[in-house]
């Protein structure tokens, strides 16, 4: 391992390192791919027991190479942010008076850009397992060889019910085959284990400035990635000593990723109970807003799906269900698996996940990713026509990277740098579109077996991706609206919330949104803090008030507090059925207009928001006066026939909902 005094990053060589993606292991069937697997079942399926050792064993390795190769695990992780180095180019920063590596959010960049980046990583794996560990390993090495060649970076559904941190990333240390027989070693998919503090390979502090306090995030001192680490004081207070060895030698509090997945204090549920932990009673939202990406016509563009990004203009404003995008889930996710939401946590504050700059160095970012990546694939099947709009109606870019200056147009021929392709030159959108031919897929994602004589059914296999998508993220969805409403539409109602990236010089921030005191959801903005890891140009975007989008499904919750609580009589409609129109969503959302509820007790009844930073710490109204918040009304059918997917439509605003919130 590289020694921290003699680190220093090396210039970038003029031979460019090719992605191709695993091309081995295809077949028997015509244009069959290896699936990239779900990593529970992966794990635990008997058959795979030498993959799962050929995968532990090369990210293992992965992890160990020296620091200052271009192909180790550190450089690799540090294209997404720190230590803000060119790799693979000889480039210098677009935007030279910040810094940023070369990730993309915010940009419909976002979703093509991370699949070469996925396709790195597990080349790199693969390449691993068989130069440097089949050779190792006692046995039959051409079973070992064919077991590599058949396998794929797994990925991990964190949007299932009841999801759950994998019991393969929980362990910290973990038993393998190596030549010398059963061996336990540091789980590398526990975290990322560096020989001495981080800050000697150029890992920085991040320092959060709230306005009132100064908070310090200290990845300079860890060795180990860490998710909910504890809660560092603001300056000049000091932090205890135990916070600072939890911080140093790391510290990963996994139940409560699982508490954040399951929505375990939102919609009242009880608190979990270590002795005897239970699902929560009601789920937070994101099957639900998953299951919603893959519904008919939910986007108007494939800009609107892929990005956060959001410029104000008549036909977004007619266009309410863009508020949604893949990008906006996955920020969520960030924050979850790192620390900072969805509850305010006094105890713990965020972690590598939590922080763009540092966020791929834990190595649960790729299982996150690759999921990300299953996603976009998906939608991809269902709306094959659906791409980058003509360049005189797309969206800048506002961010801009390391390679992408702020307030460019991306087009589909933009490069996606620093990733090169076996023809000497960058990546752009339009090479990735088609995944298939590098070589993996996903389960729900087979085409080869919809081929009847030698033609390929494209029917029958929208209907099986469908009936999958529904399997796996609609059914408490889909049980609840049939049993009240049957199969006739309803009244939908959706949360949208547009907000300024950098209102808060670039810190992350979370916006909660509330029915009476029970949470129903979150919006995460997930930015760079302006300090040393400030994104491109960031003041220029902070005063043009570069803006964000999210949204939060709210007619599940609704559901329940109308059908469970003391609303319920009230609620009912003809032949007790629920009345779910507009006369008593108003009296339950807006009790100080509709119920006779005074106006002090708005806080406590009603829909209402409020933000926080990543420590919990509520954000007044006037230091971010610019988010807004709207409720819309749409319609909703669903049907509990296979391959009839659920739909939504029909939206308009309900501005006297959220009118002085």
């Amino acid at each position: 391992m590289t020694e921290p005094s003699d680190f220093t990053i090396p210039e970038a060589t003029l031979t460019n390192y090719v992605i191709t993606g695993i091309q081995e292991g295809r077949g028997p069937l015509p244009d069959q791919k290896p699936l990239r697997q779900e990593i529970n079942a992966w794990a635990t399926n008997p058959e795979n027991v030498d993959q799962v050792n050929l995968f532990l064993l090369a990210l293992a390795r992965f992890q160990a190479i020296p620091y200052d190769e271009k192909l180790s695990y550190f450089q690799i992780a540090g294209i997404h942010g720190l230590p803000f180095k060119p790799w693979d180019e000889k480039t210098e920063s677009q935007s030279p008076e910040t810094r940023n590596g070369y990730c993309t959010h915010n940009s419909i960049l976002f979703p093509t850009w991370h699949r070469p980046y996925l396709l790195l990583y597990e080349q790199r794996l693969y390449e691993i397992m068989v130069k440097d560990i089949i050779p190792t390993l006692p046995g039959d090495r051409d079973k070992l060889i064919a077991q590599a060649q058949q396998w794929r970076l797994p990925y991990w559904d964190w949007a299932v019910k009841n999801a759950d941190v994998p019991d393969i990333v929980r362990s910290p240390n973990i038993q393998v085959l190596t030549s010398t027989g059963p061996t336990v070693i540091p789980n590398p998919l526990h975290a990322f284990r560096a020989p001495g503090a981080m800050g000697d390979y150029n890992i920085e502090a991040v320092k959060i400035d709230t306005g009132h306090n100064t908070f310090l995030l200290p990845f300079d001192i860890a060795k180990q990635t860490s998710r909910y680490p504890p809660y560092w004081p603001p300056e000049p207070e000091k932090p205890k000593a135990s916070t600072v060895t939890a911080w140093t030698e790391g510290i990963r509090l996994d139940d409560n990723i699982t508490d954040a997945l399951r929505g375990a204090d939102w919609y009242n549920n009880p608190k979990p109970d270590p002795d005897d932990p239970k699902p929560p009673k009601y789920p937070n939202d994101i099957s639900e807003v998953v299951y919603r990406l893959f519904t008919e016509k939910y986007f108007s563009t494939y800009s609107h799906f892929a990005s956060t990004n959001y410029e104000k203009n008549e036909q977004k404003q007619k266009r309410l269900a863009d508020f949604l995008s893949l990008e906006a889930i996955h920020n969520n996710l960030h924050l979850w698996l790192g620390g900072g939401g969805p509850r305010d946590k006094s105890e713990s504050g965020p972690g590598h996940m939590s922080i763009v700059p540092v966020a791929a160095f834990d190595p649960i970012f790729w299982l996150h990713h690759n999921n990300i990546d299953r996603l976009f694939a998906i939608w991809q099947t269902l709306n094959p026509t659906a791409w980058f709009s003509d360049s005189s109606e797309q969206l800048e870019d506002p961010e801009g990277n390391w390679s992408t200056a702020p307030h460019t147009i991306p087009t589909p021929k933009s490069a996606l740098a620093p990733f090169h392709d076996g023809q000497g030159s960058y990546f752009d959108s339009d090479k990735v579109r088609d995944w298939l031919k590098y070589g993996y897929s996903y389960p729900e994602l087979q085409p080869w077996r919809f081929y009847v004589n030698g033609v390929f059914d494209e029917q029958e296999y929208r209907k099986h991706v469908l009936e999958e998508v529904k399997i796996l993220y609609g059914g408490h969805i889909v049980e609840t609206f049939t049993s009240a409403f049957g199969g006739e539409k309803h009244e939908d109602y959706i949360v949208n919330v547009e907000y300024p990236r950098f209102a808060l010089n670039g810190e992350p921030f979370v916006i909660h949104i509330f029915i009476g005191k029970s949470k129903v959801g979150q919006v995460s903005n997930f930015s760079s803090p302006l300090a040393s890891t400030a994104c491109p140009n960031c003041e220029v975007q902070q005063h043009n008030r570069v803006l964000s989008t999210g949204q939060v499904p709210i007619s599940h919750a609704l559901f329940h507090q109308l059908t469970d609580g003391g609303t319920k009589s009230w609620a009912a409609g003809p032949g007790g059925r629920l009345n779910f129109g507009k006369d008593v969503i108003k009296r339950h959302l807006r009790p100080d207009l509709y119920g006779g509820s005074p106006h002090t007790d708005r806080p406590k009844e009603g829909l209402h928001w409020k933000v926080t930073n990543l420590y919990g710490e509520e954000i007044s109204r006037e230091i971010i006066p610019s988010v807004k918040v709207s409720l819309a009304q749409g319609m909703a059918q669903h049907f509990r026939g296979k391959g009839v997917i659920s739909s939504y439509g029909e939206y308009t605003l309900w501005d006297e909902i959220t009118e002085g919130l």
